[in-house]
């Protein structure tokens, strides 16, 4: 879908002002701390949808126990448009296949609306460790792990970078011990103080430390490089390391709880569409490692779901991640 063909589509229903009761404010879950990748893609959507609309917008940051304190925020809440979601693909596919007894159904309990970006993750590990280490790339770094334990931190247990790093171990045989954090923040917190060996991580937070010379960026989580950093490669450039085929694509949806109305449903898509071509939007997303994708509405959020759910269930049995 072109996304210029998007951006035409005029609004076919009330203002979001006119739907939600008593024009309260929207609340957007964001199932992590704030300074996350999460973070950085609410933040800059409601700037956006308040700019074009003029609905106010208050984000509730919600992390811990791997993103469920979000999500039970956004199904325990009304119905009625005035609380939405934040969330990554895995938490639609790969999330629930880890847990014996997932406390939710995606497809019973979420409303998926429109995907607001694309996205994937970055190693980095910082400029000091890799000198003392001689971590020139990303193969010198696996290389290493065979011999001795790396200790990776990550947003969380079961999050992309957690089912990435674990399938990558696996495949070349490396030596990885993965440390959960409560979000990107303080897993790049204790990156940068030198209390773990690397990070696997959306762009956002990292960007401003690689640009600084601080951290260096060993490989991006993609098959091919990304557009956002070119000069880093893709994991299609160590197949043989039998890493050949993983290819983490990324994105978010913001989301409702089961139940709300589709005409809400189809005001806060249509909401979605317009603030998209906001001045400075789709600049300030990708200065934080983050691609402007849009759906056109649920039914096509649902459709990109499904066709993404074999890949994620694909890397959670390669991974063997479980979360008890």
């Amino acid at each position: 879908m072109l996304r210029r063909a998007l951006l035409a589509t005029p609004l076919a229903t009330p203002a979001l002002a006119q739907i939600l009761p008593g024009a309260r404010p929207m609340r957007w879950v964001v199932p992590f701390p704030p300074g996350g990748a999460a973070d950085a893609i609410a933040r800059n959507w409601a700037e956006a949808i308040t700019t074009t609309t003029g609905q106010a917008i208050v984000i509730d940051n919600r992390g811990g126990a791997n993103g469920l304190l979000g999500i039970q925020a956004v199904t325990q809440a009304p119905a009625d448009g005035t609380t939405l979601g934040i969330f990554n693909i895995s938490f639609f596919t790969a999330l629930p296949l880890m847990m014996t007894q997932p406390p939710y159904d995606p497809a019973r309990d979420l409303e998926p609306i429109s995907q607001l970006v694309t996205s994937t993750v970055v190693c980095c590990v910082t400029a000091e460790r890799a000198r003392a280490r001689g971590w020139s790339d990303f193969r010198a770094l696996l290389e290493d792990a065979r011999h001795r334990p790396v200790t990776k931190g990550s947003a969380g247990n079961a999050g992309p970078a957690h089912l990435l790093i674990a399938s990558i171990a696996r495949r070349a045989q490396a030596r990885i011990e993965h440390v959960a954090y409560r979000g990107g923040a303080p897993a790049l917190t204790d990156l940068l103080a030198g209390n773990i060996d690397m990070v696997f991580d959306f762009m956002p937070a990292l960007m401003p430390h690689i640009a600084s010379g601080r951290l260096v960026a060993l490989a991006v989580g993609s098959a091919a490089r990304s557009p956002l950093m070119p000069q880093v490669p893709g994991l299609s450039e160590f197949a043989d390391l039998g890493l050949a085929g993983l290819d983490l694509q990324s994105w978010n949806a913001l989301t409702a709880p089961r139940s709300t109305p589709p005409e809400t449903q189809r005001a806060i898509a249509d909401a979605v569409l317009h603030a998209a071509a906001a001045p400075g939007l789709e600049a300030r997303l990708n200065a934080a490692g983050l691609l402007l994708a849009t759906t056109p509405g649920p039914t096509e959020t649902r459709a990109l779901i499904a066709a993404d759910a074999p890949r994620w269930r694909e890397m959670v049995e390669a991974s063997g991640a479980r979360i008890e």
